[in-house]
């Protein structure tokens, strides 16, 4: 999710993800999802639904000369989904639709509440529903209402150059509050810093290596996966 689209809330029918390959799944369906969402600038969200829909790069064909979608002599057309739109905006492009293969949608009440202060979850249980699942796995996602991941937490560095630093030192909002070993950051205008490996401090993290580009000073960053899934599938 870029950064530069982050800066703003997203409001019901956008995009907050386009299709996303799912690297790794191992099963012939998905049988329950966890959705796990970051809050805005270190608090939990007011969380709204989510529709999560995933599609396949493998698109069964019957034989040219068939009447119907039912067919023995069948071929398998292997290609990605065309993109939805644009991130942050309502759907706006097709030629998807022959790669859909399931929709999910996580409602407002599947979440858990404040409790956990910083990010909510969800549980789907999928059991009677599973979504098979060959070839490529892909999965994009829409608001339901209004998600907001903005943060405040910005760079407090004289502007340095790519390649040149992994500690990095912050300040304007407690950075321990919205970030986590692992996270991917990037500035607003979608420069790369890398990967966090430690947050070390309210006020300083350390990247696995150093930053990818050039970074100015009160850069505000955001983590580029504020939203995380968890599959589970069946074989």
């Amino acid at each position: 999710m870029p950064a530069s689209i982050q800066a703003a809330a997203y409001a019901d029918t956008e995009i907050l993800f386009d299709w996303h390959k799912v690297e790794g799944f191992k099963g012939g369906a998905i049988d329950g999802v966890k959705v796990i969402v970051r809050g805005t600038d270190g608090a939990a969200q007011t969380m709204v639904a989510i529709d999560l829909f995933f599609a396949t790069s493998h698109i069964p064909t019957p034989a040219d000369n068939a009447s119907t979608s039912i067919s023995r002599d069948r071929t398998i057309i292997d290609v990605a989904p065309t993109t939805l739109g644009t991130t942050g905006a309502a759907v706006d492009t097709p030629g998807w639709f022959n790669n859909l293969v399931g929709h999910v949608p996580v409602l407002a009440g599947d979440f858990n509440d404040a409790d956990l202060i910083y990010l909510n979850i969800a549980n789907v249980n999928l059991v009677g529903e599973e979504i098979p699942v060959s070839g490529d796995l892909y999965v994009a996602a829409v608001a339901k209402g209004a998600l907001d991941f903005r943060t405040t937490v910005r760079v407090n560095e004289t502007g340095f150059a790519a390649g040149t630093q992994t500690v990095i030192t912050l300040d304007s909002k407690d950075a321990t509050l919205g970030f986590a070993p692992g996270d991917v950051v990037h500035a607003v205008d979608d420069a790369v810093l890398g990967t966090i490996k430690t947050v070390d401090s309210a006020t300083q993290i350390t990247l696995t290596k150093a930053n990818v580009d050039a970074i100015a000073d009160s850069d505000i960053i955001y983590n580029v996966s504020p939203i995380q899934l968890i599959l589970s599938g069946t074989v």
